[in-house]
Order: C-alpha cells, then structure tokens, then sequence
C-alpha cells in the first residue's frame, strides 16, 4: 500500500475550469498527437502499440495503473475529470478475441479503477465504461468516464465537449490511493 497524506483519504475535488495558457497548450498538444495518430494510421501502424512500445505518440501521460496486461491512464482530453483509458496491452481489436482469463482481467481491474474512481473524487455517483474500437487500426480499449452528482444521467456522457486535463499527476496520484486501499 502506498503511503498516503493525510488529505489523500478524503475525497478530491478536480479542477474544472482551464487557464487561457492551459487551453492553448491542450489545443496545441491535441493537434500535435493528432498529427502523429493520422502519420501512423497512414502506414497501417496501430498507434496504441507504438505508444506502448516508444511512448512516443501521446506525450506525457498520468498513469493510474501499469502492469504487464493492462495500462490506466487519465484521458489527456477529459470529457469529465477522472475520465480513464484502460488500454489491454496485448494487440486485439475489442474483447471477443480474450479469452475468459483475459477478459477476466480486464473488466476486474476497470471494476476497480471505477471503485477508486467513486471513493478518489467528490461526487462521483457512476462510472460509465465504454468501449468503442472503431477508428482505422483498432486496439482494444476501455474508457472509464465518471458521472458526478447534480450531471444529467444517460448516454449524453458520452458526448459531452472534451477539455485539457487539469492537474493530472495529482489526480492520478489520489486514485492510486484510492486503488491501493482496496
């Protein structure tokens, strides 16, 4: 279990509202991995088994969980703060090519993050879990997106407006704490 502060046990707040300078950067940063997803996808090369293998596609990231299956990483264009990427490390285009050990694997460790996700961050009421392989080189992945109290519910979630990521080492480093204390 990872040491924690004493404010780490009480549920965090998430930043919502970006600086002029932070949207700029996010803007410019989103364009730039843009660039290098199109230049990939062009050469028939799956731009998540580069990352995984260089990381050198989607640029600093804040990790949630990594081990040698699966990697959790904050989405670097939220569509709400706590909003995850569960990436199955192995290359498969969604979950019907795991096996039931596999498959297993996955949705326990996105069960877990979602739980970390409620007990880490304030207001937090559901987790959404979507998975959606539907671009030119599929690799399977799970987006977990955190629906907070007073937030319409319904799949809407699913399309609201992306934004920067706002204090994302800290974010992760509370839901890490969270997940150690499961």
């Amino acid at each position: 279990m990872a040491s924690l502060s004493p404010s780490a046990g009480m549920p965090y707040v998430p930043r919502t509202d970006a600086s002029l300078e932070e949207l700029t950067h996010w803007k410019e940063q989103r364009s730039r991995v843009g660039v290098r997803v199109a230049a990939l996808n062009e050469k028939r090369i799956c731009y998540q088994c580069e990352e995984l293998a260089t990381g050198g596609v989607l640029g600093p990231q804040s990790l949630v969980f990594d081990d040698s299956d699966v990697r959790v990483a904050l989405a670097a264009d939220p569509r709400a703060p706590g909003h995850s990427i569960v990436v199955w490390k192995p290359h498969v285009q969604d979950f019907t090519a795991l096996d039931d050990e596999a498959v297993t694997r996955l949705f326990t460790v996105c069960r877990d993050v979602a739980k970390a996700l409620r007990a880490a961050l304030l207001g937090v009421e559901r987790v959404y879990q979507v998975s959606m392989c539907d671009g030119p080189l599929n690799h399977l992945h799970v987006q977990l997106i955190p629906r907070y109290s007073g937030v319409p519910i319904g799949s809407q979630r699913l399309v609201d407006a992306r934004g920067p990521l706002l204090d994302g080492q800290q974010l992760a480093a509370r839901i890490r704490g969270a997940l150690d204390m499961q």
